[in-house]
């Protein structure tokens, strides 16, 4: 029936979301113990059970969006006459969510992590962190990016996307940096790739039979990006460190906002539903390259009121921008 509506409205899902699709995602936990019952006949504390079961076999997020989605299937089979409205067994215990991920990245750091990866030839890895970081994606995002969606106009490079968790258009805009260390890595490829042909790619090599070895670099996948990231991440940091990759979207938030960006400016960046009044922005105020690139603007202001603060001020409080070296020379 999800399917069918969403046909009807023409949104066609890409594989990427519909692998983030929560419902059948829930369903391999639900169906084994109630798929054959009777919904009216499950007591509550099966349903705890079922709940503790996921979140020490998986985690305490997998959990909740089980029970989400349990609550969601009720409300279903209610109108369906399977059961009754407010007899929902799992609203005997509460579903609260885990608390979200709050780690953050410097600008810095960032910039020392592509240093090492480039050096250690992760070459694809180093131009899809510093991508990253100016662009705020998500690392699904980033692993979809083709030469296709590539684009530039007065100020710089980005590239138009559609996010693959929300479906809505983004505009990810690069700085000189970054865009000069993907171009670096797309020369030193060796090949050149197809429009649709996703951009970053692995150091992976392969025996050749006359005893030799080939570099075959291939698309990142999720666990591929993830392990290269590690072992990057513990060249520079050490194997305590636990920061993500995906870390890096929530950092450039904190800069933008220090920086004094709109909700609503952030929201057009990210192509999420930061801004409180999202569906206004949606209609009157759809992705504009000219927005985004004042966020951009206002990350550079909050990366600098990050580097000077004092554990006694605030970010948000003014800022000189001129360099302690240069204030005095004309």
């Amino acid at each position: 029936m999800r399917a069918e509506d969403r046909k009807g409205r023409g949104i066609v899902w890409t594989s990427e979301r519909a692998s983030r699709d929560d419902w059948p995602r829930a369903w391999r936990w639900i169906e084994p113990l109630f798929g054959d019952f009777d919904p009216r006949t499950i007591p509550p504390e099966q349903m705890q059970g079922l709940r503790r079961h996921i979140s020490e076999k998986v985690s305490e997020g997998e959990a909740f969006r089980t029970i989400k989605v349990w609550r969601a299937l009720w409300k279903k089979m209610a109108v369906m006459g399977y059961c009754a409205p407010g007899a929902d067994p799992s609203m005997a215990m509460p579903n609260s969510a885990p608390q979200p991920r709050n780690d953050l990245w410097t600008d810095h750091e960032v910039k020392r992590l592509v240093q090492r990866a480039w050096r250690l030839g992760y070459r694809g890895l180093a131009a899809c962190m510093a991508v990253a970081w100016d662009s705020q994606l998500s690392p699904v995002d980033l692993r979809t990016l083709t030469a296709s969606q590539k684009r530039r106009d007065g100020a710089g490079t980005y590239f138009a996307v559609e996010r693959a968790k929300t479906g809505r258009a983004a505009a990810a805009t690069l700085s000189l940096w970054s865009d000069a260390i993907l171009n670096a890595y797309l020369e030193g490829l060796g090949f050149e790739l197809l429009d649709n042909a996703a951009l970053f790619r692995t150091r992976h090599v392969e025996p050749t039979t006359a005893g030799g070895r080939r570099w075959l670099p291939r698309p990142y996948s999720k666990d591929k990006l993830g392990k290269d990231f590690a072992a990057v991440r513990a060249a520079v940091f050490g194997p305590e460190e636990t920061r993500q990759l995906a870390d890096m979207r929530r950092s450039g938030t904190v800069e933008a906002f220090a920086g004094g960006a709109s909700p609503g400016g952030v929201s057009a960046k990210m192509a999420n539903t930061l801004s409180a009044s999202t569906r206004l922005q949606k209609t009157y105020a759809p992705v504009h390259i000219a927005t985004v690139r004042q966020v951009d603007g206002a990350r550079e202001i909050g990366r600098a009121r990050i580097r000077e603060q004092k554990d006694t001020e605030s970010v948000t409080a003014p800022v000189n921008l001129v360099s302690r070296k240069t204030r005095n020379q004309p």
